[in-house]
């Protein structure tokens, strides 16, 4: 296929997708793979799932978009499911995490101005993190690969060492509107924040620095609770959400608490396709499956069998001197360092019939659907198990 009308920012492409089924890929040439990169964390239902496509569907046959001048009835059941869901008193939607951040860190920084003339006005990240790549979210993102080469940046965020508690306190003492952080770190290598940086992170919101989690690529039972903020013990003000929520569509939200959400008025935000009704159909139907009773269940049963087949195959690659490190992660958002060529076994998994990705440099990242099942465990463990050992 001619991609030269496409602008080169993704680099060579040479697998051409035909069609989807449950958790695998169909190529053009009619080969299946085990899809584990999952649209880098979209499709946790895999591929094609019927209660979403019925959902498109049957809203796509009434009208695809009319704009947030009206109510949309989907838009509002979505939103509706998610505070149920989640406690939080409002939910703003838009397009993507990267626009779900950028307006995380206005209303934050809108709350701050509210309740002081003077701000302050700082927003604090960690290295390693990854927030997207439009200036605000990219600003936050704490990776100079992302950064370099788009100056200035913009003014007022601080990027701190990542898992340092001190000089978290140290900059929380000094001012600020909020902190800004992924429950794990999924682009900068699959890290999880030290109970002491969570310790000092929930001392600062005491203190009334908001708390903004980004769980574009943990929520929605990504990491086995609803809420990856969940198991760490965390109540953000402000939450976003994206990738998995549209079901494969466009689809970010926010959501708020009702302090921050009394700081804002009319006029302070908006997005033109924020809250497609299309997307919020198909968001529907994402949350009904998900919620389905003993679905959060099985699918943590099997993200624990997943997680320790993948440990005995790291463990027994270890012993015949390959350079690969234990399982990070949680649920299925899971990786491992790999001291080898990554490119390489990239290809050399797909070349048996399973799609994987990296997470920054040094680290094998498998973002499987929550639809898992034993079948597709031994089919991962096998291929990494020989792709592994090949030389």
């Amino acid at each position: 296929m001619d991609d030269s009308a496409l602008l080169p920012v993704y680099g060579q492409r040479d697998l051409v997708i035909d069609h989807g089924e449950g958790c695998y890929l169909f190529d053009d040439q009619g080969r299946r793979y085990l899809d584990c990169v999952g649209g880098v964390a979209v499709n946790a239902l895999g591929h094609c799932h019927p209660a979403v496509v019925a959902a498109i569907e049957k809203q796509a046959r009434k009208f695809i978009h009319a704009s947030n001048l009206y109510l949309l009835p989907s838009q509002l059941e979505l939103a509706g499911k998610l505070r149920q869901a989640t406690g939080y008193a409002k939910v703003f939607f838009c397009n993507s995490g990267t626009e779900a951040n950028e307006g995380a860190i206005k209303f934050a920084r809108r709350h701050s101005l509210v309740k002081n003339e003077t701000g302050p006005l700082k927003v604090i990240t960690f290295s390693s993190s990854f927030h997207g790549r439009t200036y605000a979210s990219m600003t936050a993102t704490g990776q100079d690969r992302i950064r370099q080469g788009f100056g200035p940046l913009l003014e007022g965020f601080l990027t701190l060492p990542f898992g340092d508690a001190v000089a978290l306190r140290r900059a929380v003492d000094e001012g600020a509107a909020a902190i800004l952080f992924e429950p794990i770190l999924a682009e900068g290598g699959i890290w999880t924040h030290p109970p002491e940086v969570v310790e000092v992170m929930l001392s600062a919101q005491r203190r009334g620095v908001l708390l903004i989690a980004d769980e574009v690529q943990t929520g929605l039972y990504r990491t086995g609770t609803f809420l990856a903020c969940e198991w760490m013990g965390v109540k953000p003000d402000l939450v976003t959400m994206a990738k998995p929520l549209g079901g494969g569509l466009p689809l970010g939200a926010i959501l708020v608490s009702s302090e921050v959400a009394s700081s804002l008025k009319q006029g302070d935000h908006g997005s033109t396709f924020g809250g497609n009704p299309v997307a919020c159909a198909a968001g529907c139907a994402v949350m009904d499956v998900l919620q389905t009773p003993g679905f959060s269940r099985q699918a943590g049963e099997t993200a624990r069998r997943l997680a320790e087949e993948l440990a005995r195959v790291l463990q027994s690659g270890r012993s015949r001197g390959i350079p690969v490190g234990e399982v990070r992660g949680r649920g299925f958002l899971l990786g491992f360092p790999y001291g080898g060529d990554i490119p390489a076994l990239i290809s050399r998994m797909r070349a048996r019939g399973v799609l994987i990705y990296r997470a920054g440099t040094d680290v094998v990242r498998l973002l499987p659907p929550l639809i898992l099942g034993e079948t597709e465990i031994e089919i991962l463990v096998k291929a990494l198990e020989e792709s592994l050992l090949e030389k």
